[in-house]
């Protein structure tokens, strides 16, 4: 007599599913989403090269005088705006376009409000007021609003 034991056998185990797409719009779905991915990527590059000025104006804020405050701020604008706007604005101007930009009236209070005068006039400032400056200074530098880039038409050649 054979035990029952020994006409067991393993049940039969179907080999796993595969992970390649079955269908077509499995890989429409992919290159979609392929492009989509590229798009954003493009997008975040340009974004990021656009602001370079920024970086590089907030790494050179702590190294100037607060008396070059105001012709740090002045470069930094012409990387956003025409020159024509920006290189005749000057005192009370300057100070308005500052605020207009940033949409918070950072520079029409002391000592923000300073600004100009330092740069014609190097006169004694006090450590919180130079911080004042500086800090007023970098957060326009981060915050401010740049007119939109208008596109320009494409002109066949």
């Amino acid at each position: 007599m054979t035990a029952p034991l020994d006409r067991l056998h393993d049940f039969y185990q179907p080999p796993p599913p595969s992970w390649k797409p079955q269908t077509l719009g499995w890989y429409v779905a992919f290159a979609i989403i392929a492009l989509l991915l590229g798009w954003l990527a493009a997008h975040l590059f340009r974004r990021w090269s656009e602001n370079r000025y920024r970086r590089e104006a907030l790494n050179e804020i702590a190294n100037v005088e607060a008396t070059q405050l105001s012709a740090l701020l002045k470069r930094a604008a012409l990387c956003s705006w025409p020159r024509e706007t920006i290189a005749m604005l000057t005192g009370p101007a300057w100070l308005k376009f500052l605020d207009d930009t940033m949409q918070k009236p950072l520079f029409e209070s002391a000592p923000a409000n300073r600004i100009e005068e330092l740069a014609l006039s190097p006169s004694k400032l006090s450590a919180e007021e130079a911080a004042a400056i500086r800090y007023a200074s970098a957060r326009w530098i981060k915050y401010h609003k740049p007119p939109r880039r208008q596109r320009r038409p494409h002109v066949p050649a």
